[in-house]
């Protein structure tokens, strides 16, 4: 039995296959012109702080645009009444388009809704509308910048509850068991939902006195006679709980700027402190702490606070808030900064004074004080990262008999089954972490489709897999996808009749996954046509995904 290069397990049989230039070395997408990006500034750091200069599309990696991506805006800073007006939420509306976009949202798919339009009615015809626009496997990034707020509500078996409340504009509580509702309906139409809440529910203020006041508000407001001492916020306990596989659980993230204790803070002339770190942060400022390739919500999360907490040091009057994330932290958002020149870092500038515009940039972002040192690239976090960034309504289960094999004796089986059907790719990351292995399809076997709710028998009895060391545990990643991938795009290389690419290729593997390592069709960007199942299929970027580990001994 014949042990191939950079991998753990043999193939009785070998064969040459072809590859295709890597995505690596494909520019990164500019942005649209008079979109966000073009609006990002950076401390040059040359001539002091404070002093900015344009860096369209010198930090940061958006991900590329998908057609079935869609976002929803909803921003309230001209309150009506007695209510506090919130003069930097205008400028919330770029900073989120911004973000909106880095996340693969094209320019097209954005609706804004501002101040008077976002009555309590209109709030909820806002998600009613969006969800209607879903066909299925959809992304959605829902943002709301405004006060929030507390009251008692009556629940269905009469007993009463403190509850979080996002605050229309004439001062009505879009409670959060009404919002959980709706993201519920829209989860079963959408594999991903994304939810960023700048606000403040619980209105626990943490100042120390008054003097910060002209510099920063806190985005929170409840009608005196309403008020209450500690909501419990259904949202977070809903998305906070485990879901069986399969479920959908996996697909909700909701990012909110502050605890459920503290106060959000609105920076008039710069907007939401939370929504200016998280815009930093997937421009560039993020570490990619695992070598994935990916950026997680986490990640994200980690880098935000940071810049929250630095903000704050030496700011009297307000303690620094902090970002909490629910639902799956593991979901990947973006992917990791490219090279960044070291010119272009510098400590973060001063606030910049309140300029009255008609239509507010965005906040200029500052660089972080030192460039992010990213992790070196590790083939088996881009594996989990695809895993959590999985279509989890889809069900894929990969089992073997023998998860321990003995070197030079065993050979290894694999029982694949797929509740939904489609393509079957099967990579492997070995015991020396240095390489990505695609064993399936292959060289003699490139028949890869399985039918909805079909089990799969690997390897088939024209090829066989054998355990050839070194010892150690090898992961494999089993995916099942709407229609073809093309993991030459990431720069495969033949090895036997597999294919395999070095650990710098993390990023890449994770682009090919997603469905975005080629352009869409135009079909795929007409919302009739997507009611076609065939059509639905061939612009389709979810997959199913199973993780397995299995380990070779002497």
């Amino acid at each position: 039995m014949k042990q191939l290069a950079r991998i753990s397990f043999s193939l009785v049989l070998t064969a040459t296959l072809g590859a295709t230039p890597s995505l690596a070395q494909t520019p990164a997408a500019k942005p649209a012109a008079g979109s966000g990006a073009a609006l990002l500034q950076l401390d040059d750091g040359r001539s002091g702080r404070g002093n900015l200069i344009a860096t369209t599309g010198v930090r940061g990696f958006s991900r590329p645009e998908s057609p079935t991506a869609h976002a929803l805006i909803m921003a309230i800073g001209d309150y009506q009444g007695p209510i506090p007006k919130l003069e930097g939420v205008p400028y919330d509306v770029a900073t989120s388009t911004e973000i909106a976009q880095r996340m693969g949202v094209p320019a097209g798919n954005i609706k804004v809704m501002r101040d008077g339009q976002l009555t309590l009615d209109g709030m909820r015809r806002a998600l009613s509308e969006l969800e209607e626009r879903l066909g299925g496997s959809d992304q959605v990034f829902i943002y709301y910048s405004g006060h929030g707020g507390r009251q008692m509500v009556k629940e269905a078996d009469g007993s009463e509850r403190c509850a979080e409340s996002l605050v229309s504009v004439d001062g009505q509580g879009f409670t959060d068991a009404e919002l959980e509702a709706s993201l519920k309906r829209l989860s079963q139409k959408a594999q991903k939902t994304i939810v960023l809440i700048d606000a403040c529910h619980s209105g626990g203020v943490t100042t120390r006195a008054g003097a910060a006041q002209r510099q920063f508000t806190p985005k929170s407001w409840t009608p005196p006679d309403k008020d209450c001492v500690k909501p419990t916020n259904v949202l977070t306990r809903g998305a906070a709980t485990a879901k069986a596989a399969g479920s959908g659980g996996a697909n909700f993230v909701h990012i909110a700027a502050a605890r459920d204790h503290e106060v959000s803070l609105d920076e008039p002339g710069r907007g939401g402190v939370a929504s200016q770190a998280w815009l930093a942060c997937l421009a560039g400022a993020a570490k990619d702490t695992d070598g994935s390739g990916g950026l997680s919500a986490e990640e994200t999360r980690i880098c935000a606070q940071d810049r929250i907490n630095q903000q704050f040091r030496k700011v009297q009057g307000f303690l620094p808030h902090h970002v909490v994330v629910t639902g799956n932290p593991a979901m990947v958002l973006s992917y990791a900064a490219r090279d960044v020149p070291a010119a272009a870092v510098a400590p973060a500038p001063t606030p910049a004074p309140t300029v009255a515009t008609s239509a507010p940039a965005p906040a200029p972002v500052a660089a972080p004080a030192v460039t992010p040192a990213a992790a070196k690239p590790a083939p088996l976090a881009a594996l989990n990262d695809i895993y959590q960034s999985r279509d989890d309504r889809r069900l894929v289960t990969l089992t073997t008999d023998k998860p321990t094999l003995k070197i030079g004796r065993d050979s290894i089986g694999f029982t694949l089954t797929s509740r939904e059907g489609g393509y079957v790719y099967l990579l492997m990351v070995g015991s020396d972490g240095q390489t990505f292995d695609l064993l399936f399809p292959n060289a003699f076997d490139r028949n890869n489709v399985i039918e909805p709710g079909a089990t799969l028998r690997l390897p088939r009895p024209s090829w066989q897999l054998g355990a050839e060391g070194p010892p150690g545990k090898n992961t494999l990643l089993a995916i099942v996808t709407d229609n073809p991938r093309d993991f030459n795009a990431a720069g495969l290389k033949p090895s036997g009749p597999f294919s395999v690419v070095g650990a710098v290729a993390a990023k890449d593997i994770q682009l090919v996954t997603a469905g975005a390592a080629k352009p869409a069709a135009e079909e795929c960007s007409d919302q009739s046509s997507l009611r076609n199942i065939a059509v639905k299929k061939r612009c389709s970027t979810g997959y199913g995904a199973a993780l397995l580990t299995v380990e070779e001994v002497r």
